[in-house]
């Protein structure tokens, strides 16, 4: 972290929008019982994760207007608990969900159940369903058999697999009580039948045993339709959706990529720093994902958001545009050997490696960040690197394999006498479009990649930057949207952005005062935009510190917010 930039804050590491959210993880379902645990509070389980700053104060009292045990929750309001392991996997033969909550506050609190399994990939193929709890005594029943992702397909009922349950409701004092949640059998059914006993609930063919009569069973079902959705439903579901999503098409610029792949990349024999002749010709030869990656698509002709507007004030309309000379890269040969780094804080959503991290691998905002904000530390790259100074924050790495297309990057990486630690690791694929997981982060709290949104000096020179760019801003919503994966938000305001949110430079801005450098930058995010990536300064993009790109700060800071727009991905379903 370099120019007084804030450390960000992760927020949650579960990946789902909302107000307030319940999320079930992987387990067995045993026996024929009418009803099977997912947390048996009155038995004395606890959560197992809460949260991500464990704001929410957890504990476990005798309330006699829930049967006894009960679990106790204070300052919910912007956090979240629920469990990392849960023990239910497969809710086919479920019909509902129950469970008993005593709300003590004054007025209703929004919850919501939000349900993660195998056929999730991204926010609209997850359940996403709301629980209002009145003052007092609630007694909640949710018809597994009414749930629908929220595109409308087929939950996976078979591999349900994460829960957590969170309140975005501004009630610091309110306190909850819940009794046991459990998973209610269909109809009474005690074998292998689906959710609400019906086939037609599965979008897959599933196995029903057990006994009919004095018979054994061992039947494999086929479904007929692949939702249960009726006709007519599908019919006026793809009208409106014809009429409300206009399609979009999928752009990119076919000679910047034929460019590129007549380019020679040059022999790698030892790691290349990112600020010199040499890494720049290896970054013009290097295809950084597929063309049609949503990092390299053009978005002049993306439908504008309907509440651009909206969004762009709560950045600031009147806040300038700035930059970060934050991003240094290196690029490594093909075989530079692979060392451990130790995963301290997300380790579960990381990587693994070992990873090939050079000893010169340098850190954010090296060298030029330093040169022009921190020149009285005199500070060398190993004092960087170990935090001689103790500066702290973000210290992101980012390591090239350009010849086998990989890129490594890392959050908070620090040398020790140990060897090299990290508090993420993320790998992206650069000869494909692959994403991370949803939910994981990355070395941005959006899950996206760094280096391909980093403004390089070689495309200043060529007079455009030519892929989306990073931008950060202050205030996020607890939402993303794809190539992103993961928020860092407690805040469900409408109007502030999701992380990946794409905005561009307005057409009819004039670009013709601006040196040909800044003129690279503001052309480029006319033709391809920023996301936001990451919680920090508002409006400010990341540029590589190379001591070759003069200072454009008071130049930038001549294009207001006020210039941007928020607009719309192919994929995406705003509202």
């Amino acid at each position: 972290m370099v120019v007084g930039r804030e450390t960000r804050r992760r927020g949650l590491r579960c990946g789902f929008v909302a107000w307030c959210t319940l999320v079930w993880v992987s387990g067995t379902v045993a026996g024929t019982a009418q009803e099977v645990p997912l947390l048996a509070v009155s038995q004395g389980q606890m959560p197992s994760d809460v949260g991500s700053d464990d704001r929410s104060k957890l504990s476990l009292v005798e309330r006699a207007d829930l049967g006894g045990r009960a679990l106790q929750v204070e300052r919910l309001s912007g956090d979240s608990f629920g469990d990392s392991m849960a023990r239910v996997a497969d809710w086919r033969r479920f019909g509902t969900l129950e469970f008993s909550a005593v709300n003590g506050a004054a007025r209703p609190v929004e919850l919501g159940l939000n349900i993660l399994h195998a056929g999730t990939t991204d926010y609209p193929t997850r359940v996403d369903h709301r629980v209002r709890l009145r003052p007092g005594r609630n007694d909640v029943r949710i018809d597994l058999r009414s749930l629908r992702n929220v595109d409308g397909s087929m939950p996976d009922w078979e591999e349900v697999r994460r829960w957590y349950l969170a309140c975005e409701e501004e009630q610091p004092d309110a306190r909850l009580w819940f009794g046991d949640f459990v998973l209610k059998l269909a109809g009474g059914s005690t074998g292998g039948a689906p959710v609400g006993g019906s086939p037609t609930m599965l979008n897959r063919a599933y196995r029903v045993t057990g006994k009919v009569g004095k018979w054994e069973v061992d039947l494999r079902i086929e479904p007929l339709e692949a939702e249960s959705l009726t006709k007519a439903e599908s019919e006026r579901r793809s009208s409106n959706e014809a009429i409300s999503r206009p399609k979009v098409e999928i752009r990119f610029d076919s000679n910047k990529v034929t460019r590129i792949r007549q380019s020679r990349m040059p022999e790698i024999s030892s790691p290349v720093m990112f600020h010199t002749t040499e890494a720049d010709k290896i970054v013009s030869a290097l295809e950084i994902f597929p063309p049609d990656h949503p990092i390299n698509q053009t978005v002049d002709h993306w439908p504008v958001h309907p509440r651009s507007r909206e969004i762009v004030e709560s950045i600031g309309a009147s806040k300038p545009l700035r930059y970060n000379p934050d991003m240094a890269y290196i690029f490594v040969p093909p075989n530079q050997p692979k060392i451990d780094v130790a995963l301290t804080l997300y380790a579960d959503e990381s990587d693994p490696g070992p990873y090939p991290v050079p000893d010169q691998v340098p850190l954010e905002g090296w060298p030029d960040g330093f040169r022009q904000f921190h020149r009285e530390l005199k500070m060398t790259l190993p004092d960087l690197q170990r935090d001689t100074h103790g500066l702290g924050g973000d210290r992101h790495a980012i390591i090239v394999d350009p010849v086998n297309r990989l890129l490594y990057e890392f959050y908070q990486m620090k040398r020790t006498d140990r060897g090299w630690q990290a508090s993420s690791a993320a790998i992206f694929d650069l000869k494909t479009n692959r994403s991370r997981p949803v939910g994981w982060t990355s070395a941005d709290a959006a899950g996206l990649p760094i280096f391909p949104t980093v403004v390089r000096y070689d495309e200043l020179e060529r007079g455009i930057v030519e892929h989306a760019m990073r931008v950060t801003v202050t205030r996020t919503r607890r939402a993303f949207v794809a190539p992103a994966t993961h928020y860092a938000s407690r805040r469900t305001d409408p109007n502030l952005p999701r992380m990946g949110e794409r905005l561009r430079l307005k057409a009819d801005f004039d670009v013709s005062p601006f040196s040909p450098p800044v003129q690279a930058i503001l052309k480029g995010l006319k033709k391809y935009g920023m996301y936001v990536a990451d919680n920090g300064l508002d409006w400010a993009i990341s540029v590589a510190p190379d001591p070759r790109i003069p200072a454009m700060h008071e130049e930038l800071r001549r294009v207001p917010g006020s210039a941007f727009e928020v607009v719309v991905a192919p994929w995406d379903d705003a509202e």
